[in-house]
């Protein structure tokens, strides 16, 4: 089993070199990436639970349809600051300045991941000066749990690569089942 900075390296080595495209802000503070040749995702409706608000009923009533890249990166639960040059150009929880941190990074070439596990953060590097940076919550902020998701990466063959604010990771198929999604250790038996 590779240590959690040989399973990035592995993970993310194809993506040196590529730029991402259609990058976004989200839902809260989350933040999407493509990488690679785009490819339409469509999602079917689905039956919803009665006990579920009106809007996701409605929600989950309509068929979907997504673009994604071969790779599809997402800024979870963390909080995050994007420069340029060393500027600071967005951080999470600045409604209005999320999207135009998105909109900086957006096109840029990633040229490497690298990590801060004592004090849980990442940085993504990009050929023309961005630099993306996430951060486990502080502690009294909502969702400041140690088994906090901080990102999660989708590959080509299926699998996906999540990491936690403790430095756990899971490199298993997008439709394993519960009893395979073991937490693995940082550092490698």
């Amino acid at each position: 089993m590779p240590s959690l900075i040989e399973q990035v390296h592995q993970s993310y080595s194809p993506l040196y070199g590529l730029p991402c495209w259609n990058a976004r802000h989200g839902h809260g503070s989350f933040l999407t990436f493509e990488f690679g040749e785009p490819h339409l995702e469509i999602h079917e409706p689905q039956q919803s639970n009665p006990s579920h608000s009106p809007a996701v009923q409605k929600a989950l009533s309509r068929r979907r349809a997504f673009v994604h890249g071969e790779w599809h990166l997402w800024i979870y639960c963390c909080d995050w600051l994007a420069t340029i040059h060393g500027d600071r150009v967005g951080e999470s929880g600045e409604a209005g300045r999320m999207v135009q941190a998105a909109a900086a990074l957006d096109g840029q070439v990633l040229l490497r991941v690298e990590a801060d596990l004592e004090r849980g953060r990442w940085y993504f590097d990009f050929d023309l000066g961005g630099r993306l940076e996430t951060r486990r919550y502080v502690a009294g902020e909502p969702y400041a749990k140690p088994a906090a998701k901080q990102w999660h990466l989708y590959e080509p063959g299926g699998h996906v690569l999540t990491v936690r604010a403790d430095g756990f990771y899971q490199h298993v198929p997008r439709d394993a089942s519960p009893d395979e999604r073991a937490w693995l250790p940082p550092t490698a038996p």
